[in-house]
């Protein structure tokens, strides 16, 4: 079946309305998490020949995130799809007004290879409980995992309802000029623009999930033992090929050496048994990541860390002390190497952070509720912790999305069933009473009537 053929047979599924009851929609959710609950190690196996990641690693952020936001989604649907009744207007009087949750359509949704799994399956959750028939498209850049989704989806779905395409640019270049009713795509923010521009020739709509450099900020009141543990356990996850990886650490001056001594003693915490690619620590997707990461640790200054390994794609983590015009703070690194940089006030540091492209996230160690509040208000992102990293992914109540370069809309949770539902307004009026005032023909007494009642 060609893509073309495919997107038709979807689109006829829907229009014959086979996912919208809501007893299909939970049926679906059921099914997804059966397939992933069933081959949770074919999965987490799958994803470690991509690219190495522990099989600890790729069940907690792979398949325990996405079974347990299919667990939400089954026990709150009924409720979320229900229509919420608006308020009244005088100019309406009397009527009743309720928003209906429709779904769009037919949905495209590509995903990314650093989380082949989570990246791909959290969208379609949401697609799925919001009544959409479904295309996923995984990354190439993750073949095991691509094929594996592939098989399984087949197995366990109607291609009228959810279906596979694999491949490379020519697919989804043919996939983007498909007539669609909602593109979500996960990735770079090069590639997005390119995604979006696509998507603006036949007016569909987007959601779009890409990066940044993301700053994580040590105040001066900070626990720094806490900090340097907390920081480094998301550099260090997946080897920092994560859109939401501390991109870079802006340090008070005053504490920056004792984050550094902090900082060698986490990482030989976390590694006392070494870094082995596959059960410890992750490698490098592929050379060209490789190549580009080694050429930005060769450029830079290393306080310490820096061991490579060509062969096994391995990038030790790397402390490198760095100032705003580095090579290094121009584009989000996505890797383990992270720059330290100082400031002296928070005016200094709000100021340099303002200057840069919207990170997707931004991550705050202080117990200061001053520092934060003014942080919050100055500094846009699109999401973050304060005393934490990376964890708020990790609560389906908190949407989860970017800003400006780093991305439009959100999901996770009710966010995604409402990315992929449209809001569908209805207003029900009496036939009586019907005033005459209202209808032509229109003279100055009704005008004074109408201004006079409202």
């Amino acid at each position: 079946m060609t893509i073309k053929d495919l997107i038709e047979t979807q689109k006829a599924a829907f229009r014959e309305g086979v996912t919208r009851p809501y007893e299909k929609r939970l049926n679906y959710l059921r099914r997804l998490r059966e397939m992933v609950a069933d081959n949770e190690e074919e999965l987490c196996s799958a994803i470690n020949r991509d690219f190495g990641k522990p099989y600890f690693e790729a069940y907690t952020s792979e398949i325990y995130t996405v079974l347990h936001d299919i667990d939400v989604h089954i026990k709150n649907l009924r409720g979320w799809m229900k229509p919420e009744p608006s308020g009244s207007s005088v100019a309406t009087f009397p009527s009743s007004g309720l928003v209906h949750k429709q779904p769009l359509g037919t949905v495209l949704v590509i995903g990314a290879w650093n989380y082949p799994v989570n990246l791909t399956l959290m969208p379609l959750i949401g697609a799925i409980s919001g009544g959409n028939t479904a295309v996923l498209k995984p990354s190439e850049l993750a073949p095991e995992s691509s094929a594996l989704l592939a098989d399984l989806i087949g197995k366990y779905f109607e291609n009228q309802v959810l279906a596979v395409v694999e491949g490379a640019v020519e697919e989804t270049q043919e996939l983007l000029a498909q007539p669609f009713n909602h593109i979500f795509f996960t990735g770079s923010t090069r590639v997005g623009k390119i995604v979006m521009k696509a998507a603006a020739e036949q007016l569909i709509p987007v959601t779009l999930e890409l990066g940044g450099k993301s700053p994580a900020i040590v105040h001066t009141d900070a626990d720094i033992p806490t900090a340097a543990r907390r920081i480094w356990w998301g550099k260090t996850m997946n080897a920092g090929q994560i859109c939401v990886a501390p991109d870079f650490a802006l340090v008070h001056e005053e504490v920056r050496d004792q984050f550094i001594e902090e900082s060698k003693t986490v990482l030989g915490d976390f590694f006392r048994d070494d870094y082995i690619t596959g059960k410890t620590y992750t490698k490098i997707v592929n050379y060209d990541h490789f190549n580009r990461l080694n050429g930005l640790l060769n450029s830079s200054n290393v306080i310490f860390g820096g061991m490579v390994n060509e062969e096994t794609r391995f990038i030790e983590p790397t402390l490198i002390d760095a100032s705003w015009d580095d090579e290094i703070m121009q584009e989000e690194i996505f890797g383990p190497l992270l720059p330290l940089l100082s400031y002296r006030t928070a005016g200094e540091m709000a100021s340099r952070l303002t200057e840069m492209s919207e990170p997707l996230a931004l991550y705050l160690f202080t117990e200061d509720s001053d520092i934060q509040n003014f942080i919050l208000e100055k500094v846009p992102f699109g999401g973050g912790c304060i005393n934490d990293t990376i964890s708020h992914l990790a609560n389906a109540n908190l949407p989860f999305g970017g800003v400006g370069q780093s991305g439009m809309g959100s999901y996770h949770g009710k966010q995604s069933f409402e990315t992929f539902s449209r809001k569908q307004s209805v207003l029900r009026k009496p036939v009586w009473p019907d005033p005459g005032f209202r209808y032509p023909p229109y003279d100055e007494a009704k005008l004074k009537w109408f201004k006079k009642l409202f």
